[in-house]
């Protein structure tokens, strides 16, 4: 949504700039013809004076209008042609506040364990293994309250939402929720749960 804002945004800035342009043109045109047409209306012998101070300031402004012109049509289409790397150091530029990088999870610092939600004998142990071979800290190993679960579910103890989501990426387990009381019961201070469901028996 936000780059739709942008593009549109930097449309209506080319737009803009290319009236204002325009404008600008016509302006100057008229008022040489309006002074034209005043030197013609009173014919008068030639008096060499200075440029009157309405004049200079009709010259002054159109330059000041055409030069603002010029940098909004400019403005427009960096806007346009610009990628997202662009407008980041523009922003960063400007001062505009960054997006938080979040750090990357390390497997080691995370303690999973595996909860059979099946009859399948030794799924737990399995998928404990397939974690522990990716690198993760192994935890408890037990049966779930539930032994007809039909799909798995990583749970997440408060704040490890992206431990979670790491954990069921490994896996390709898409189901995830906060840790229940009953898992809590079973598995002690491990911040993931896995509860395998049938989806995982082989």
């Amino acid at each position: 949504m936000l780059e739709l804002v942008q593009e549109i945004g930097a449309a209506a800035g080319v737009a803009a700039g290319v009236g204002v342009a325009l404008l600008s043109a016509l302006h100057v045109s008229q008022a040489r013809e309006v002074k034209r047409l005043r030197e013609c209306a009173v014919p008068q012998e030639p008096v060499i004076s200075p440029p009157r101070r309405s004049d200079t300031r009709i010259g002054t402004r159109a330059v000041v209008v055409a030069l603002v012109g010029l940098l909004v049509l400019a403005y427009g289409v960096t806007q346009l042609v610009g990628d997202d790397s662009n407008r980041a150091q523009v922003n960063d530029d400007i001062g505009l506040p960054k997006k938080p990088k979040r750090a990357a999870v390390k497997p080691g610092t995370v303690t999973v364990a595996v909860l059979n939600g099946t009859t399948v004998p030794g799924l737990a142990a399995a998928l404990r293994d397939e974690l522990a071979a990716a690198g993760f800290k192994e935890g408890t190993i037990d049966t779930y309250s539930d032994q007809q679960l039909a799909t798995s579910v990583v749970q997440y103890a408060p704040g490890r939402q992206a431990e979670a989501k790491a954990v069921s990426r490994n896996l390709g387990i898409t189901e995830r929720e906060p840790v229940s009381t009953d898992s809590r019961a079973l598995v002690g201070d491990a911040t993931v749960i896995v509860i395998a469901g049938a989806d995982k028996a082989p």
